[in-house]
């Protein structure tokens, strides 16, 4: 989650294998051609071997959200693992200190200020990147905002926003990006921070706009990776959903300011309550740079998924429990089937359970 939403004593209901129904839906709106139920179960030969950046040493990163927090976590680690490192960053009292933590290597980093929501200015800063360190391989869509309030009492303006930065502004870095990583045939990556709540909502609610941005990061995340594995596009796709981690996304007012150029906005009447609280929250969370890691990691295996925080597990199997017992105990009409077989399996699923077992069974 970057930040995980209000309610301390967290109990876990997952919400993420809806996701796979909905890319698959997706897939057949694409007009992909019926397969039948043993080819749609089958994994595709040779999917789950590719890593398109697993030396990622000399290569161009570009992380959004990257002055502080999780994006400056992922920026250290690159920039340690060899990379040139672009910050993307909207509030102009964090770059500064942002870019004076590189002691060393400071030719590999440069910062640009780009809002996610400006599609020109995206373009320009890609135009940038290319200009000063030339291909990109890294992608990065990290920025986001995390408000608290409970989705009933979220007024129109603020779900508005939320949904522009945490998923219309990934979508605008994958639109804007992609093709020039493709473009070079290097071999790059994708990864999007999502959260756990983008999986997995809080029990008994709350931050309802967040949690549904969340959600659909995850899903977009998942059909892009089915995309460009269907289409052998030499480009990896990962979804990092992490739970609590020590960042600055409680400070809500002043990222929405930023990002939506709003003088003096005035948060909701518990906010300073609330702020106080995550505050308390987040001192518990995992070190950015801990996550980093990981994220490199998972980037280094093409990893669909990125979890880093394993207290998550139980409520991930209740959720998953809870949906199989959901599935009608009848059965489905052939003219149906017949029509639906591109929508029931995604062979994505199986590659990546069967590489992570066989990793796991070689660690």
């Amino acid at each position: 989650m970057d930040n995980k939403k209000q309610g301390v004593d967290r109990r876990e209901f997952l919400s993420g294998v809806a996701m796979a129904a909905g890319a698959a839906g997706a897939a057949s709106l694409m007009g992909a051609a019926p397969r039948s139920a043993q080819a749609a179960s089958a994994p595709a030969a040779g999917s789950a071997a590719a890593v398109p950046l697993k030396d990622v040493a000399g290569k161009v990163a570009f992380i959004t959200g990257g002055s502080s927090g999780i994006g400056l976590g992922q920026a250290h680690v690159f920039h340690e693992a060899g990379m040139k490192v672009v910050i993307g960053y909207i509030r102009d009292d964090q770059v500064g200190p942002a870019l004076d933590g590189f002691k060393t290597g400071k030719d590999r980093v440069h910062a640009i200020k780009v809002n996610v929501i400006d599609r020109a200015a995206m373009k320009a800063a890609a135009d940038e990147i290319e200009a000063k360190f030339g291909k990109i391989h890294l992608l990065s869509n990290n920025a986001g905002i995390g408000p608290l309030t409970a989705l009933l009492g979220t007024e129109p303006k603020d779900f508005d926003q939320t949904i522009a930065v945490n998923l219309t502004g990934v979508y605008n870095g994958i639109h804007e990006f992609v093709p020039r990583i493709r473009k070079h045939g290097e071999g790059g990556h994708v990864v999007t921070t999502s959260s756990m709540s983008g999986i997995l909502p809080t029990e008994g609610g709350g931050a309802g706009a967040y949690t549904a941005s969340k959600f659909a990061v995850t899903g977009m995340m998942e059909i892009l990776r089915s995309e460009l594995d269907a289409q052998k596009i030499n480009i990896g796709a990962s979804v990092y959903c992490p739970g609590l981690v020590a960042t600055n996304i409680f400070e809500l007012e002043k990222n929405v300011s930023a990002a939506f150029d709003e003088k003096g906005k005035a948060g909701p009447a518990d906010a300073e309550a609330n702020t106080a609280r995550i505050r308390q929250i987040i001192g518990a969370g995992m070190d950015p740079l801990e996550a980093a890691r990981i994220v490199l990691a998972g980037i280094r295996n093409n990893d669909l998924f990125i979890l880093s925080h394993p207290e998550f597990g139980p409520g991930l199997q209740e959720r998953m429990d809870a949906l199989m017992a959901s599935v009608p105990a009848t059965t489905a009409p052939a003219a149906r089937l017949a029509q639906e077989q591109v929508t029931m399996h995604n062979s994505l699923y199986i590659r990546e359970r069967d590489k992570l077992r066989a990793r796991r069974r070689g660690a």
